[in-house]
Order: structure tokens, then sequence, then C-alpha cells
């Protein structure tokens, strides 16, 4: 049962904040005797995300596309009276065909449409006027902004700094996945093995939205947590290495790789994804990696080329193609482009290593 609860807890959090901002909302419009209060009421739900770098883009977003909206929906309500029919149809384009327009160019612009036709076509706005309307509307968004922003700050604060390591830690695991498999040579990828790059690429979306809530939670002084960029780039820079290493594997020379090079090659692969493990381990847990497992990698890499260096002893390159003379040598070039990358990657884990990411 504790096992469950832990693995829940995330979510079991976010549903307590999403509650907590839509009764709070509710109570704040009914006190304050908003004509519309359920507005409020979602926008609230809407600005609670995961982190409290997600709410502050979400709250801003809707708040920006709403004022927006209904400033301009409003204009147009003034400017084409409308009452059914053709002047209703002239009114709407004109309100919505800019706006529209401004939605596909921004994604903080996708409510300013929405809320142009409501403010247009709703009966209560009719009733009210298209001033008092857009006026309420207004107060209504900035409302569940302000009070799913401050759930965010103060119920459980989700940091996405936090989240980022942890994000890191399986996409590494992923790629070490990868490379246990690239080591083995398979005639024929596995369903598992073939599952695994869709999986980082997953993995590798989810680490950049991120990285992008972390990074507007240092803007906005709201964490002290190292910069969360050169943990992506180098993260990005590692799958494209593994995107290298399994093409040139798959175009490479099978018999000559399984015969002179194969334990060679799958001691390599197999110590960078030992590597790899090490440090996704030091980001979940906030330490730092140990070295240990750096001189394994650069000893395998080194065994790699000897066994490459055999081979010409033996003059077994010379019955090999060009193309296939390069894609042997390639693989030594992309293993130390791992290696590289791989000593970069620990000197981020050991940044996050004990840093604050709480408020700044």
């Amino acid at each position: 049962m504790r096992r469950t609860l832990d693995r829940q807890r995330p979510r079991l959090l976010q549903g307590l904040r999403m509650t907590a901002a839509s009764l709070a909302t509710f109570v704040l419009a009914e006190s304050l005797g908003l004509p519309q209060g359920y507005w409020a009421v979602i926008t609230a739900l809407i600005v609670t995300q995961g982190s409290v770098g997600g709410s502050l883009k979400a709250a801003f977003d809707r708040f920006l596309g709403s004022v927006l909206g209904a400033c301009y929906g409003g204009a147009v309500a003034f400017a084409i009276p409308h009452h059914g029919g053709a002047s209703t149809f002239a009114a709407l384009f004109v309100a919505v065909a800019p706006l529209t327009v401004a939605a596909a160019a921004s994604a903080g612009f996708r409510i300013a449409p929405i809320t142009a036709i409501i403010v247009l076509l709703s009966t209560t706005g009719s009733t009210l006027g298209p001033l008092a309307f857009a006026l309420d509307r207004i107060l209504e968004i900035g409302l569940g902004c302000v009070v799913g922003l401050a759930v965010s700050l103060l119920v459980a604060p989700a940091r996405a700094a936090r989240a980022v390591t942890g994000q890191a830690a399986a996409l590494a695991r992923l790629l070490a996945g990868q490379l246990e498999a690239l080591a083995r040579l398979d005639g024929e990828e596995t369903p598992e093995a073939k599952a695994l790059p869709p999986a980082v690429r997953r993995s590798l979306a989810r680490l950049e939205t991120l990285v992008g809530e972390a990074a507007r939670e240092r803007r906005s002084r709201l964490s002290a947590a190292p910069d969360p960029d050169p943990l992506l780039r180098t993260m990005t820079r590692l799958r494209h290495d593994l995107v290298l290493l399994r093409r040139a594997i798959a175009e490479a020379d099978e018999d000559v790789l399984r015969v002179h090079l194969a334990e060679a090659w799958g001691d390599a692969a197999n110590a960078a994804a030992a590597r790899l493990r090490v440090v996704a381990d030091a980001l979940a847990g906030g330490s730092r990696p140990a070295d240990t497992d750096a001189a394994d990698l650069a000893a395998a890499i080194a065994g790699y080329r000897d066994a490459i260096d055999g081979m010409r002893q033996r003059q077994v390159t010379r019955t090999l193609s060009t193309d296939g003379v390069g894609r042997i040598f390639w693989l030594a070039f992309t293993l130390e482009q791992v290696r590289r990358n791989l000593d970069d990657l620990a000197e981020r884990a050991a940044d996050f290593a004990g840093a604050e990411t709480g408020t700044a």
C-alpha cells in the first residue's frame, strides 16, 4: 500500500491542488457576486498545472488571451451592431479572423478568439452590454488565474526544477537500454529494442517541456536551481550519438562485426551503458556520480581501437570496401563522442547535486 501511494503521490497532490483551486475560486466568485463565476472556476482548474513553471505559463497565456479577446470582441460589438442574420455574421467575421491568425502565430492567443465569440454571441452579453460583459469576463479570468497560481505556489508546490533531474534520469536509462541492445549485435531487433527509440523521443520531448517550465521558474525567481538548458543539450547530443551508432551498425558488414569486433564492441557499448546508469542514479538521487565507470569506459573504447588495429595487422581490412572500413572507424569516433558527452552529463549531474530547488 505504501509503495502504491508513493507511486501515485504526484497525481494525488495534483488532484489536491486542482480541487483546492476550484473550491477557493468558487467561494471568492460567490463573495464578489460575479455573474458567471464558473469561468473563474474553469480558469483556476486550467491554470493549476503539474509544476509552478507550468502554472506560470498557463496563467500568462490564459489572462493575455482573455484580455485581448474580450477587449477586441467588445470593440467589434460596439462598432458593428448585430441582432442576428447578416449583421451577426459580419461582426463574427471581423472579430474572429484576425484573432485566429494571432492564435496560429502564438499559442498564448488561443483563448482570444473563443473569448471574442463569447462576448459577441452570449445572451448575457446582450443583456449587460458588451463593455460590462467584457469587464466581467476579464475579472473572472483574472480571479481564476490568481487563485490557480497562488494554489500552485502554496499547496504542496511542485517545482519543475526537481522534475527535470528525474526525467533526465529516466531518459538516461532508456539510452542505456538502447546501448545494451546495440551491444548484442542482434541480426534482427527484438520488439523491446524496437520500442526504445520512440520511447526515447517521447522522454526527450517531456524533458524539453520541463526544462522550459524550470527556466520560467528561474526567470520568476521562484527557483535557485542550476540552469537546466545545458543538461537538455547534453541529453540531446547523447541521443544523437546513439542514432548514429544504430545507423552505423545497421549499415556495417555484419560478418566483420560479429567475427572480429563483437567482443570489443560489446565491451565498449556495455561500459557506456553502465556509465549512463550510474549518472542516471546520481541525477535521480541528487548526488555526484562516481568516476570509476569513466575509467572503465575509456579502457573499453581503447580496447575497441586495439581490435581494429589487430584487424589491420591481420590485413582483414584489405578485403573490405572503403565504406565498410569507414563505418568501423566511425563507430570508434562516435564512441569517443559518447564518452565526452557522458563526462559532460556527469558534470551537469554534479551541478544539480544538492542544489536548492525551492524558493529563491
